[in-house]
């Protein structure tokens, strides 16, 4: 939903529909991402803040188990990667509910505490 109100279209009929209607401004929110469109202005879009996901350990990084597909979406506390040290593998536990959205470590890289593994934007 949120893609086609961020179109440049889209948003032009929109700023259009308000003047027609005597409107100066409509404010749109859908999951975090917020549109602001105002008669005569530029429009806004506000696109929640990612958060950055680190290694709480050092190790060998692991972007999904040895068993399973690397998770795109996850839940608070769910697992969004690993880290390897021997035979021992220890879950990377995201803050929050979100979206995958970028991962900074390749599989197999060594990672140091605190290094940055994965961006994650809420959900």
């Amino acid at each position: 939903m949120m893609d086609r109100l961020t179109d440049p279209e889209t948003l032009l009929n929109l700023a259009h529909w308000l003047e027609a209607a005597s409107l100066s401004s409509i404010e749109i929110e859908h999951e975090g991402t917020r549109v602001v469109v105002r008669v005569g202005a530029v429009a806004e879009v506000a696109r929640p803040q990612a958060t950055a996901v680190t290694a709480p350990i050092a190790g060998q990084v692991l972007n999904a188990h040895p068993l399973r597909a690397a998770v795109t979406d996850v839940a608070a506390g769910e697992a969004a990667a690993f880290v390897q040290i021997g035979p021992i593998l220890v879950p990377v536990s995201a803050p929050t509910a979100g979206h995958v959205t970028g991962r900074t470590t390749a599989d197999g890289a060594l990672a140091g505490h605190g290094d940055t593994l994965l961006s994650l934007e809420a959900k």
